[in-house]
């Protein structure tokens, strides 16, 4: 199934920026997707996502007002549904059109037998969560723990702080639209610590809530890399994203990473982020990032422990 569609491009968007281009925001290309997903198809969860890739930028003409795309849907036997944020291209020298893919993601279904189960693992809302999502995860050492507590425990190690500006004049210079992370930035070489902002564009809330909050912790983990790892890595997917709370504009949200092995050039973490009511809202499992500069940017000298 290949649906066509004409995405109103705001102009928030033109704030995202790689290498001095525009650039479609992996969480926008996300919240496309859900928006876009047919009425008319069997039951599926938006709010639970596995799998997710970012293959390829998606750049953005600056001077235009919309932006065309396709969402390709693929079926599998046992009831998921792949789909794929992808643009056409024409070859220079050829009259071949090119299909490109720039976000894929499986929406997990929803099982009519499981949904509403009392004794099926509970979220924060007091709902049944879907099937293949329990309530802890055994690869996030932090995973589970009274959040409450969490929000008052200190990260492993020593801490190196500085000021959200910083991170946004020096380490993801994006424009004001996308300084979401906010206040102070804490890192230590398990993790890192900070509060991230719904936004101010309330039009870019969705299905999937506000895109800033998982954006911004992002940049957040993007530091942890030039400090640790000496590398500017870029998202490039997850493993597994639930969302327990849609998050809103104008709302602030404590972000919470943890380091993960790598996984040979990619960086890996978890992600939770908390509510003003320190309950969990977002958790995303298994974040990869990496260098897809080839080497060109490099972290500033002051970020990079040791130096």
């Amino acid at each position: 199934m290949k649906i066509p569609l004409s995405i109103s491009i705001p102009v928030y968007l033109r704030d995202h920026r790689y290498e001095g281009r525009v650039v479609l925001p992996a969480a926008e290309a996300l919240q496309i997707l859900a928006k876009s997903l047919p009425r008319d198809l069997p039951r599926c969860d938006p709010l639970l996502q596995e799998g997710g890739e970012f293959a390829r930028l998606l750049h953005l003409d600056p001077r235009a007002d919309t932006l065309n795309v396709f969402h390709e849907i693929a079926f599998s036997p046992d009831g998921l549904r792949q789909s794929r944020l992808t643009t056409l291209h024409s070859g220079r020298q050829t009259q071949l059109n090119r299909r490109m893919t720039h976000v894929s993601v499986v929406f997990s279904a929803i099982d009519p037998m499981q949904a509403g189960r009392e004794n099926g693992p509970a979220d924060h809302s007091g709902k049944a969560s879907p099937a293949g999502f329990s309530g802890k995860r055994g690869d996030d050492p932090g995973y589970g723990a009274d959040p409450a507590h969490d929000e008052a425990d200190e990260l492993d190690g020593p801490i190196f702080t500085f000021p959200c500006e910083r991170l946004y004049t020096d380490l993801v210079p994006f424009g004001p639209a996308y300084h979401n992370a906010v206040n102070e930035i804490g890192l230590t070489e398990t993790g890192a610590r900070a509060y991230v902002s719904g936004g101010d564009f309330r039009e870019a809330v969705g299905p999937l809530g506000s895109p800033f909050p998982f954006d911004a912790a992002m940049h957040v983990a993007c530091a942890w890399g030039q400090r640790y790892r000496n590398i500017v890595a870029f998202p490039v997917g997850f493993d597994r994203r639930e969302i327990l709370l849609p998050t809103s504009a104008g709302e602030t949200y404590l972000c919470r990473v943890v380091s993960l092995p790598d996984d040979g050039s990619a960086l890996r973490f978890n992600v939770r982020l908390f509510g003003e009511d320190h309950r969990p809202v977002e958790i995303i499992l298994g974040l990869k990032m990496r260098d897809i500069s080839g080497g060109r940017l490099k972290p500033p000298a002051w970020v990079r422990k040791g130096v």
